[in-house]
């Protein structure tokens, strides 16, 4: 697999082509098969050098439920874990 496959790969199994144009992330003129101009956008967007740096540190956050209240056991702040670690 090249370098650029397994950024397409990436790509594809951690950002939703669909709702993201949806919301305007991605300008009218991104198709869903332009692969480097989505790359470049999250890139620049986050500030990235390469969109494998997306997720790759565990990131704490407090989280807000829909009906107002944590669901019993849960944390007040929840740690997510980076794509890469278990």
């Amino acid at each position: 697999m090249t370098d650029f496959e397994l950024k397409v790969k990436f790509l594809k199994e951690h950002f939703d082509f669909e709702e993201l144009k949806k919301i305007g992330f991605y300008s009218n003129d991104i198709k869903k098969k332009d692969y480097q101009k989505q790359i470049d956008r999250i890139c620049q967007f986050f500030g990235f050098d390469s969109i494998f740096q997306y997720n790759f540190e565990t990131t704490s956050a407090h989280l807000s439920y829909a009906k107002g209240k944590r669901p019993k056991g849960e944390p007040f702040v929840t740690e997510i874990k980076a794509w890469h670690e278990s």
